[in-house]
């Protein structure tokens, strides 16, 4: 573990707060999970992510649809990529996502763009692509969102695939 050099005070409540500096550079937003550790006299925080439970599964859905509809598919939290179609592993597993990615995400709708646009889903990337993007919501929280997207136009078939695949990781999410 890094030393910060920041001390914090508890309150009557047990609460602490997390300086900004570290919630800005962590991407921990208001309203955020964190997930408490115990290990050698140390609590570790971690921000939680439902998706990170199902990697594997949507390891297994990018595997198989991506082949099958001739799209890229990214599947990610609202931190980074947690799986994608293996043409696309070496860009964009594990990479975080872009600002640009998380507000259309946040807003909760699903969007198609089928005509080609320069969009960006990872940081410094940006692609001149038509793309899906469905939010995962499960119990009226936003976990993420998958998302097909191509250098050729996509359409309406398209756009209920990943209506299916999101609707798809919901329900493994209230499994």
């Amino acid at each position: 573990m890094k030393s910060t050099g920041i001390v914090r005070r508890i309150d009557e409540l047990g609460r602490i707060v997390i300086p900004k500096e570290i919630r800005k550079t962590l991407k921990i937003r208001e309203g955020d999970n964190l997930e408490i550790y115990v290990e050698k006299g140390s609590i570790i925080l971690c921000k939680f992510s439902h998706l990170n439970n199902l990697t594997s599964i949507a390891n297994k859905i990018t595997s198989i649809v991506s082949p099958m509809i001739r799209r890229n598919i990214l599947v990610v939290d609202l931190d980074h990529v947690i799986s994608c179609s293996k043409s696309i592993e070496s860009d964009y597993l594990n990479q975080s996502i872009s600002n640009q990615l998380i507000k259309l995400i946040l807003n909760r709708k699903n969007y198609a763009q089928y005509s080609l646009e320069n969009i960006s889903f990872i940081p410094l990337v940006s692609t001149q692509s038509s793309y899906v993007i469905c939010p995962i919501l499960a119990d009226s929280d936003i976990l993420g969102a998958v998302i097909l997207f191509d250098s050729k136009p996509l359409n309406e078939a398209d756009f209920i695939v990943g209506e299916i695949l999101s609707s798809f990781m919901v329900k493994e999410v209230e499994e």
